[in-house]
């Protein structure tokens, strides 16, 4: 059914009305003389019924012969379609065109999802991929995905695995990391363990080596801790690979300035959304020309095209305007207070494994700011390994 309306549709059809008491004996002659005629219906007056264009302009001579009245009610199929927009050709080329890019959209990538990642971030993934030569819009017959996935495994070392598996557009990165235990390789060169940084330790736990200091010792920064020169109960010198895990506390400083009134930039007014159509490395504006105001703040961003949940090979990129004013403001000393917290919050944050023993804070009124200090005690691990050079004295020494 749906093949003989799709030839009608091409060869195009012709819906009339007949009109007349032979009407019955107009539709025999057409079909003793090879005309068809299909979805014929009754109506107040006589009949509707259609046939196809080229066999419509030979029913004249029965529509005299009966007597009866032919009125055309609805043309349709492609060749009205070609003749009414036979002026528009860019209209019609464009649709020629975008039906074209929607059958060749199978053959590129346009989404790329990476699944089972946890120490490494999608977009570093992303990232490394588009320089490897994957990204949206590359054709996919160019792509050697056993290579991609290979040289994927090579830059990181946390993806024990790794697969690109290419399904219609969509190209699926899938992700196995190695376990936190795997692959463990143990260094037996000689060294020594040295602090990282000033401090006074509170605890030790030596794996390996002598130790040089004990809890409660206060040590600068490149100060040995845990020696990777040992001497038997023989008296025979041995140089291992010291290792140990040493916490050290120590004080530190840091100072936030909160201005209690100044200028800040603040939205004056509605958004504007400037948009761009992306095609390859097209990329057409969708807008009439405007000028931007001297003070707004601004945001980019690119979003795929989907249409009935298809993803189309085009990309949406909208540039954002609101215009923005300058002001004086002025704010409280208890908001001032929050702002700083704030910023101790990140900076704390920022310091990574470090344990916050103490913090005490100050505020001292300096002009139109307030400086906020909190003198800070830390605890942290400061072992850090460091190679014994052998050279002419040490070459004698055993080695376990």
């Amino acid at each position: 059914m749906l093949l003989v309306r799709s030839l009608r549709f091409i060869r195009g059809s012709v819906t009339f009305e007949v009109k007349g008491k032979f009407a019955e004996r107009f539709f025999n002659l057409l079909g003793r003389n090879g005309i068809p005629v299909f979805s014929v219906s009754p109506t107040k007056d006589g009949f509707y019924a259609t046939t196809t264009v080229k066999k419509y302009f030979k029913i004249r001579p029965f529509v005299r012969k009966t007597h009866v009245r032919v009125h055309v009610v609805k043309r349709q199929g492609l060749p009205f379609l070609m003749k009414r927009y036979s002026k528009r050709i860019g209209l019609l080329a464009g649709v020629l065109v975008f039906a074209l890019v929607l059958l060749l959209s199978g053959e590129f990538v346009w989404e790329i999802r990476v699944n089972g990642n946890e120490l490494v971030s999608e977009q570093e993934i992303l990232q490394s991929l588009e320089e490897m030569g994957l990204k949206r819009g590359v054709w996919k017959n160019s792509l050697d995905v056993q290579k991609l996935a290979l040289s994927l495994r090579r830059e990181y070392h946390e993806i024990g695995w790794a697969a690109v598996n290419l399904i219609g557009s969509v190209a699926e990165i899938e992700i196995g990391e190695r376990d936190e235990g795997d692959e463990v390789v143990e260094d037996s060169s000689p060294c020594n363990v040295v602090a990282s940084r000033g401090g006074q330790i509170v605890s030790m736990e030596v794996y390996d080596g002598q130790k040089a200091v004990s809890k409660g010792d206060t040590v600068k920064q490149g100060d040995l801790v845990v020696s990777g020169v040992v001497v038997s109960s023989k008296g025979k010198t041995i140089l291992r690979h010291a290792s140990a895990k040493v916490m050290a506390e120590y004080p530190e400083q840091y100072q936030v300035t909160i201005a209690l009134s100044e200028e800040q930039k603040l939205i004056a007014g509605g958004a504007k959304n400037y948009r761009y159509l992306n095609i390859g490395s097209l990329r057409l504006p969708l807008f009439l020309a405007g000028k931007k105001p001297d003070e707004c703040f601004e945001r980019v961003y690119t979003r795929p095209i989907k249409v009935f949940g298809i993803m189309l090979p085009f990309e949406m990129t909208v540039h954002q305007v609101i215009p923005a004013k300058t002001e004086m403001v002025t704010i409280s000393k208890e908001k001032a207070r929050e702002f700083a917290e704030q910023k101790f919050s990140e900076y704390e944050r920022q310091k990574g494994d470090c344990q916050v023993i103490s913090r005490k804070i100050s505020e001292k009124a300096e002009g139109d700011s307030i400086i906020f200090t909190a003198d800070y005690v830390f605890c942290e691990d400061v072992a850090k390994t460091e190679p014994i050079l052998l050279n002419s004295r040490t070459e004698s020494y055993d080695k376990p």
